[in-house]
């Protein structure tokens, strides 16, 4: 942290590009991906591509350990920026692109409720400072009550932010032209808490500077008593909205998304 930001950014960009050549399976799993989802590349584009995107996203993961320092620009319409600004709540579908806890960070900005499900490792999960700092709560996604603690904090009006684009069995989505199964989690839960739905996305641009995006997928829900066969068609539809965006946002910066995920796991042609 002593670093001046760039020398920082090229440092750990360097480590990741390190680890990748080292990490054999992580590392043809991200160029089958990628040439997989964009088949118009050639194998030492696709190479090319895995080596910088994981060293974007080496940067991305480390700049969550230093939060208070990053102060990002946020994006979005009136409509999303009235219910950022409401108070009163919403879901908010993310991704593994640029800083990964960027949204938030961005949410945090807004609201004194900011909440975001986290892998936390174990040696760190009583040292939550540096999401305490920048006033975020972490859920340890490990907890056997992680859901039920999201369904009490949506209930105290949190804006709670979800990574979805990883492999889940649950919901089938289409993705990139090709069958997989994706979390419904955050679908799920702005359904049942009545809560909006938002979609957000951060990037880093060429200075190092974060930008956050934030879009409304669904206002909130005043329909009562729907049955459940209608409650899951729509999760799956909501779901494969969700996915076709984040198709075309990862198409727009393919170099900051992690492209790594077992993403097509169980489907293999």
């Amino acid at each position: 942290m002593k670093l001046t930001k760039n020398r920082r950014k090229k440092l750990i960009n360097n480590i990741g590009k390190i680890i990748l050549r080292f990490a054999t399976k992580t590392r043809k799993r991200a160029i089958n991906n990628i040439v997989r989802a964009m088949p118009e590349l050639s194998i030492k584009e696709a190479t090319d591509l895995a080596f910088e995107a994981y060293g974007n996203c080496a940067y991305g993961v480390a700049e969550s350990f230093w939060l208070s320092q990053v102060d990002p620009d946020i994006f979005c319409d009136e409509e999303t920026l009235q219910i950022l600004q409401s108070g009163t709540g919403a879901c908010i579908a993310t991704m593994h692109l640029g800083c990964y806890e960027a949204v938030p960070l961005a949410v945090a900005k807004f609201a004194n409720n900011s909440v975001t499900l986290t892998n936390i490792p174990n040696f760190l999960a009583d040292e939550m400072d540096f999401y305490s700092a920048v006033n975020i709560t972490a859920i340890n996604k490990k907890s056997a009550h992680a859901f039920s603690q999201l369904l009490i904090q949506a209930g105290n009006n949190a804006y709670i932010s979800l990574h979805c684009d990883l492999y889940a069995n649950q919901t089938e989505v289409t993705f990139f032209g090709q069958k997989t199964k994706a979390p419904a989690g955050v679908v799920l839960l702005a359904k049942m808490t009545k809560k909006p739905l938002l979609l957000a996305y951060a990037v880093y641009q060429d200075d190092g500077q974060v930008q956050v995006f934030f879009e409304t997928l669904q206002q909130q829900r005043s329909e009562k008593n729907l049955a459940e066969q209608e409650i899951e068609q729509n999760v799956e539809q909501v779901m494969a909205q969700i996915y076709q965006r984040f198709e075309q946002i990862i198409r727009q910066y393919p170099s900051q998304w992690y492209w790594s995920y077992n993403r097509w796991k169980n489907y293999e042609s």
